[in-house]
């Protein structure tokens, strides 16, 4: 370093974490990366011995002193926990570098955070296209749920953009969408930014309870209002929601009988349980979602006229999962990075999961697109970092998938893509068609490919026959 001082410069600008032991195990050098990884100073870092890390209790693993026994590179998987508590899995690669009489010298470590490596490796693959979109996930998306609102296109950004307008207000507001839009985490995210933001949030399904439950589960009973109730009573999710917000999902399959009640609710602000005698003043904020049509349902008469013009304060709609396609892929991404934590694994998309993502329109929306990224995750090849083919049966009718990708060394990809349908002898087909459709593509002749693959022009010409290589 002191010879050439401008590498100092050059391993502090490098993401990895890079360190240097001498032949003692002490530390000798550290770059920047690493001593962000720990959360350690230089000093404190150059004071270490790697010989002491596990005995001391500090690693349970140690590939530099592995490296130095075996006296040969060495790569292991492992996870780390700051001592801030952050985890994370990283790849770590001891390189010893000997001396002239074949003695190791120095130890060069690297290690390489998996969840950053996994984000620029997806980065690669989606830049190889010109169209590409950022990887959402640190900044991009809103909030740090899984069921969280990933806003690429327009229409959702404008929908978000309004949310966070109106949740400064009390004004009731009707969610409306189609089954797995997220409506809860729009009511979530609303109330989140609210002023109300540091009280509850009472959520309560209306197609979850019969009619008799719902009742006193919105409104609450008192001692022996009716048989079975508690014998000190008990207060209604309304009441629970006092200075906070009230949120009722699928509220087109509250009763007709419980529509008056929670109109009344709603205009005095006042609650009265089951068997009471006097009202309670009610402080609450009221969000409501319908997966209908409440209009179309007021003139069925299974819907209060009045109470669907006292929610319908301020509407609004999130479009379903096929007409705001530019979501689709930022949230099949944001689902696997989250999934990728749980399980611990690390796993990226290719283009050609992409594609069949994009030519499918979703019924489920982005519930289901949710459930479709966790199945490939966990179903995946343990051995491969791809994800290279969603199964067929996976999703349902109205999606074209395309033909799985070239990867003549890994069966296993073609197996997973239609396991029942899979032999030695149509795996062999399957990688002959696509060398050829591949030289064919790229020497423009028959000829010139069969010199490109060593073959005589006949053969190439039989085999395109024979797969239908246009």
């Amino acid at each position: 370093m002191e010879k050439f001082p401008f590498l100092s410069e050059v391993f502090d600008s490098i993401n990895e974490g890079i360190y240097i032991l001498n032949r003692q195990g002490d530390y000798i050098y550290c770059n920047s990366a690493f001593l962000k990884m720990v959360g350690a100073t230089r000093d404190d870092v150059l004071e270490l011995n790697a010989f002491r890390l596990v005995p001391e209790g500090q690693v349970s693993i140690s590939v530099a002193v592995m490296a130095f026994e075996q006296k040969k590179k060495l790569s292991v998987v492992n996870n780390v926990c700051t001592p801030k508590g952050y985890h994370y899995r990283q790849l770590a690669t001891a390189t010893p570098i000997f001396d002239s009489v074949g003695e190791i010298e120095y130890m060069l470590v690297e290690m390489v955070r998996l969840d950053l490596f996994k984000k620029r490796y997806q980065q690669a693959i989606l830049d190889e296209d010109a169209d590409c979109i950022e990887v959402p996930g640190l900044g991009d998306s809103v909030g740090d749920r899984p069921e969280t609102f990933v806003a690429e296109s327009q229409s959702m950004r404008a929908l978000l953009d309004m949310a966070k307008q109106v949740a400064g207000v009390d004004s009731t507001i009707l969610i409306s969408g189609e089954t797995g839009t997220g409506k809860e985490v729009l009511a979530n995210f609303i109330h989140r930014h609210s002023h109300r933001a540091d009280r509850p949030m009472v959520e309560i399904n209306c197609a979850a309870l019969p009619e008799n439950l719902l009742e006193a589960e919105l409104f609450g009973y008192e001692k022996g209002a009716f048989t079975g109730a508690l014998n000190t009573g008990k207060p209604g999710m309304v009441e629970e929601a006092n200075g906070g917000t009230l949120f009722l999902d699928e509220i087109n399959s509250l009763p007709l009988a419980l529509q008056g009640k929670l109109l009344r609710v709603l205009e005095s602000h006042k609650s009265k349980r089951l068997g009471a005698v006097s009202e309670r003043e009610i402080d609450f904020r009221l969000l409501a979602a319908t997966n209908q049509d409440l209009k179309t349902c007021v003139e069925k008469g299974s819907f209060r006229a009045d109470l669907y013009y006292r929610l319908n304060v301020i509407p609004l709609e999130i479009p379903p999962l096929r007409n705001r396609r530019e979501d689709i892929i930022p949230l099949a991404l944001f689902f696997l990075d989250h999934f990728c934590k749980k399980y611990g694994r690390t796993k990226v998309f290719t283009k050609g999961v992409f594609n069949q993502m994009m030519c499918y329109d979703w019924p489920g929306n982005v519930r289901e697109l949710k459930n479709v990224v966790e199945r490939l995750l966990i179903t995946s090849s343990v051995g491969t970092m791809e994800i290279r083919q969603v199964p067929e049966n996976l999703l349902g009718e109205g999606s074209v998938p395309p033909p799985p990708e070239v990867y003549p060394a890994d069966w296993e990809s073609i197996y997973q893509y239609d396991p029942e349908d899979f032999s030695l002898k149509k795996y062999m087909n399957f990688c002959e068609k696509q060398v050829v459709a591949a030289a064919l593509k790229r020497c423009g002749s028959s000829y010139k490919a069969a010199e490109l693959l060593k073959t005589d022009q006949s053969t190439i010409i039989r085999k395109r026959q024979k797969y239908g290589i246009s």
